[in-house]
Formats: structure tokens, sequence, C-alpha cells
């Protein structure tokens, strides 16, 4: 077994804003800026962070949720972007395309960012070019993934999640929840088309096709804070775990308002478990 050297926190996720902060050996990188500086500060003094121990920030893709704060923050701090190359283009047209310049992923195989390497994988969301990453430390070799976008699960994914350590996925919505919840017609076939959202059940699928013995921890993300609850969202991620064999126990849902506590490449988090707090505040 890995040790706890990888570490991620999930500093909030949903559709008002995305960040997740990723500890390694040698760095530490952030995962999308979807929060203002205010915010992202406060987010990070909360887990006993400053921005100015971020090495960089990666970019999934260029909706607000996941890259409203992307230009100030790295305008304030100095930080390097990485992002895919239509990403970036989708960046210039929203203004967050600011110095220092984004520099692209590598395309078919790994960019080294600060003692990490970062592999991508295309996933079909309403976006120019939104990826999945797979971000191994280098000196551990510990591996997480991380998917917060995407409709529906391409081929390609459950390869590159292959043999992770840390799974981090968004878990969107309820498929009931989101039926018979307040949506207009539109907005539901959005989030539930090929283009959207992962429902809890889509969610589930992904992770027991990733599972294996050396699997420690899932966080699950971007919950609808109207068409999910964080304790159905966990109980289908580990039924389905179950069903292939899994027999770890730790899966744990990230909500909007506070940080999750930290998870590490074994499956320790840094502190107790916060879902019963998650709950009440979504």
């Amino acid at each position: 077994m890995r040790g706890g050297v990888l570490r991620v926190t999930v500093l909030g996720s949903g559709s008002r804003g995305n960040a997740i902060l990723v500890d390694g050996t040698d760095g530490s990188v952030l995962v999308d800026a979807g929060f203002g500086v205010r915010s992202l500060t406060r987010r990070l003094a909360l887990v006993g962070r400053r921005p100015e121990e971020i090495a960089a920030l990666l970019v999934t893709h260029e909706h607000t949720d996941h890259a409203s704060g992307a230009a100030a923050a790295r305008a304030r701090w100095g930080w390097p972007g990485y992002a895919s190359s239509g990403t970036i283009e989708g960046l210039d047209r929203t203004g967050e395309h600011r110095p220092p310049p984004w520099q692209p992923f590598v395309e078919a195989g790994a960019t080294s960012v600060s003692g990490f390497t970062i592999e991508t994988t295309a996933v079909p969301h309403d976006a120019r070019d939104c990826r999945a990453l797979a971000i191994t430390d280098v000196r551990s070799g510990a591996r997480v993934g991380i998917a917060m976008d995407l409709g529906r699960v391409p081929e390609t994914l459950t390869a590159a999640f292959a043999r992770l350590d840390l799974l981090v996925v968004e878990s969107n919505h309820d498929e009931e929840m989101l039926a018979r919840g307040p949506y207009p017609w539109s907005l539901k076939q959005r989030i539930s088309g090929g283009l959207g959202h992962l429902s809890n059940g889509d969610a589930a699928a992904l992770v027991s096709a990733c599972a294996h013995p050396g699997l420690r921890a899932v966080l699950l993300t971007h919950l609808s804070e109207i068409n999910n609850r964080p304790a159905m969202a966990i109980a289908e991620t580990r039924a389905a775990l179950r069903r292939v064999g899994w027999t770890g126990d730790a899966v744990h849902a990230a909500g909007q308002r506070i940080p999750l506590a930290a998870v590490a490449a074994n499956g320790a988090t840094s502190g107790p478990s916060r879902n019963d707090q998650l709950g009440l505040a979504l």
C-alpha cells in the first residue's frame, strides 16, 4: 500500500463553484478555480493553507463554475495555468485568458508540473474541450483521477483511470429527483443528456469499473443542491462497489459551502468526516 504523500482536498464543489487542491511530494496544484480570490483564500485558510503555496492551476474546462476566478487568481499570485487548447480558446472568449499566458496540456502524453505528471482524457460535455485528469505524484507513484463534468463515460476514461489510489468523480443528480424537480424541461434535458452531467447511477458505474484492491477512497463531487443528497450519492456508489467486491469504506461526498477534509493516497482523512455537516449545508 502506498503512503499518504499524495493528498486531495475538495475546497468546494457544485454549480456555484469548484476547486480541488492536490498536494504531492514536491508541490501542490489547484484543479479549477470557480471561486473568486477572496473565497479561494478563505477556503484555503480553512484547511490551513495559503495561495502562495500553490505551484500551478489546472483547468478542466472554461465554464464559470470551474474558471471564473482563474484570471484574477493567476494575476494576483502568479500561478502558471494549464488547460487543453480548446479550453484556452474558451477562456479567451470569456475574458479569463490573461497574463501570464496559459500553457496547453501535452497531447498524447504527460504534462510535468511541480513533481506531478498530468495525463488528460477528453470527456463529453457542452464545453469546448473538457478534460478529465489523471495526476501522478512522481516520487511516490500515487495517482488520483479527477472527472468533474461529463455527460457520459467514454471507454477511454476507464482505461485512463486504471490503478488509481484516489478517484474524484462528479455524482451530479438523482434521476428521479431531477425528473420530478422544479427545473424547466430544457435544463433537465441538458443535464441528463450526453453532454451534461453524470447521475448517481452513472457515477457509481464509473467508480465500480475503476475499482481494484489498491483503490483507497472515492470522492463524489458536483452534487446538485436541488436534485441530489449526499447520503443518496454515497449509498449508490458504495452499493456498486460492494457488487464488484471492493471492501473499502472511504466514500465521501463534497459540498458547495465548506471544504471536505483532506484525503490521502492511503485513504486516511486529515480530520473527522464532514459528511454530516455537508448534508446540513446542502
